[in-house]
């Protein structure tokens, strides 16, 4: 059944899965707005805030706790643009529809459903990213970290130009422990686009606490703080906390004292005259003092 053919809700779901389809990432890029959610199902940040608390010493970790939820767990910066093939358009029609009920299994957490279906897709249509690039998401949800390498890599084979497979790809080589390929991972995906924020926030992760290159991960951190539009206050404490750490940290200078004002309702304070007034002399002092001269 071709796009055409489908009811108009169905047709629009298909047109939205098969721009995604080609772009290989799993739902719509978003705009920079604040209140945008994720744009993509990749693993949110939240898993990677309770790592970094649950990983820091007791100061570092009270501290972080304190702030409670905060941006990190929506990340407001903008998506990376992803290339996208337009000769591969027509043949990912053929598809499209069943790509875009793989997602809405996959909204609806029904993650073994998805899977299933998305392999399908993957073997009538290998040349796409996207069914791969999902793959990936769903077995890391799963902790299936060697599979899900293996359906980055493929993906990559297939859009070697993928900032999400590179990403994605340095998580699941950071679960098994591969951390110098993690570190290229997303490396990779930042040289194909320099503002893909999470990207930033995991490279600091592994830098910090893994491979403790910390001025690789204070870099990285301020990078992704840069590109929130609203700045995350857990991350800010990180930054203060790995600049003391690094010797590169400036303490704001103290504002300058302010001299206190009058009101109108408060009169000045009476200042004291320089000298004292002398008292007037008397007629008595006056004659004594006309009879010494």
């Amino acid at each position: 059944m071709s796009i055409q053919q489908l009811p108009a809700k169905s047709a629009l779901a298909a047109a939205l899965a098969l721009s995604l389809l080609l772009g290989g990432c799993s739902s719509a890029p978003k705009k920079p707005v604040e209140a945008a959610g994720p744009e993509s199902n990749e693993p949110d940040l939240v898993a990677q805030l309770r790592e970094r608390m649950a990983s820091g010493n007791l100061p570092r970790k009270a501290k972080v706790e304190s702030t409670g939820p905060t941006a990190v767990t929506g990340d407001t910066s903008s998506a990376p643009t992803v290339t996208v093939d337009p000769v591969k358009q027509q043949a990912a029609m053929a598809v499209g529809a069943d790509y875009a009920r793989a997602l809405g299994l996959m909204k609806a957490d029904s993650d073994a459903e998805a899977l299933a279906l998305l392999r399908q897709i993957g073997t009538r249509a290998p040349q796409f990213s996207g069914p791969l690039v999902n793959q990936g998401v769903i077995l890391l949800k799963q902790k299936k970290y060697a599979e899900a390498e293996t359906a980055l890599k493929a993906a990559l084979k297939a859009n070697p130009r993928s900032p999400y497979a590179n990403n994605l790809l340095g998580i699941a080589l950071r679960e098994q422990g591969k951390f110098g390929d993690a570190k290229a991972a997303y490396q990779a995906a930042l040289a194909l686009d320099p503002n893909y924020a999470k990207a930033h926030f995991n490279l600091g992760v592994l830098a910090d606490l893994y491979m403790q290159e910390l001025p690789l991960a204070l870099s990285h951190y301020e990078k992704y703080q840069a590109l929130q539009s609203k700045p995350d206050p857990a991350v800010a404490n990180w930054i203060i906390d790995l600049q003391k750490r690094t010797g590169v940290y400036k303490a704001p200078p103290r504002p300058a004292p302010v001299e206190p004002v009058a009101t109108p309702d408060e009169p000045a304070a009476e200042t004291a005259p320089a000298t004292e007034p002398q008292a007037p002399a008397t007629d008595a002092a006056a004659a004594e003092q006309k009879s010494a001269s």
